[in-house]
């Protein structure tokens, strides 16, 4: 099964960032976007694992966040990842402490642990849409619209698994751990 930690957003942020979707497409000649559902800011990508390793990325996570409480994300700007293939839309996220020092001790830990993943340099991102092909006038995304930098509350982070439904692939939560409230 194909996992990966991640923050899953609550409805009123993906209504948000789907509404930007819904905008941004007019201003394209093609592209994939982002379903509203699947909504969400990875942490850590790992791929494929088995259930002996899924039952060692919980107890990573258990480890890693108990002692983190709940804090915000700030929506930062759009950009555009190049690829050969495809090019990916993005909404960026502005630095966070917490964001980064949580993907150094879950990094720590799945290398203690010894379960393989992905590992690349890690640009906090939501990813908006694939294949994306702006219209000529337009040089880059953040020419496209304005839009409000909304905090994003984060209560939980969730181990998500990529699911096929319908022909379409879903992250769904399989796992979650709550984060203290702040007082």
């Amino acid at each position: 099964m194909r996992v990966y930690i991640a923050i899953d957003f609550d409805n009123n942020i993906k209504n948000y960032l789907d509404k930007i979707t819904s905008n941004i497409k007019n201003y394209c000649i093609e592209g994939s976007f982002t379903q509203k559902n699947n909504f969400h800011l990875t942490i850590r990508f790992i791929g494929e694992a088995a259930d002996t390793q899924i039952t060692r990325i919980k107890e990573i996570m258990d480890k890693s966040l108990q002692g983190i409480s709940s804090f915000e994300l700030l929506i930062g700007n759009l950009g555009i990842f190049k690829r050969k293939k495809t090019n990916i839309l993005w909404m960026g996220i502005e630095e966070n402490t917490v964001l980064s020092e949580l993907h150094k001790e879950l990094t720590i830990l799945l290398q203690e642990y010894k379960i393989p993943f992905y590992d690349k340099l890690y640009m906090p991102h939501i990813t908006l849409g694939r294949r994306v092909l702006l219209n000529e006038d337009y040089k880059g995304p953040n020419d496209l619209i304005k839009f409000e930098r909304v905090r994003i509350p984060v209560k939980t982070i969730s181990l998500m698994a990529s699911k096929e439904e319908n022909g379409k692939l879903n992250g769904v939560p399989i796992y979650r751990v709550n984060l203290k409230e702040l007082l």
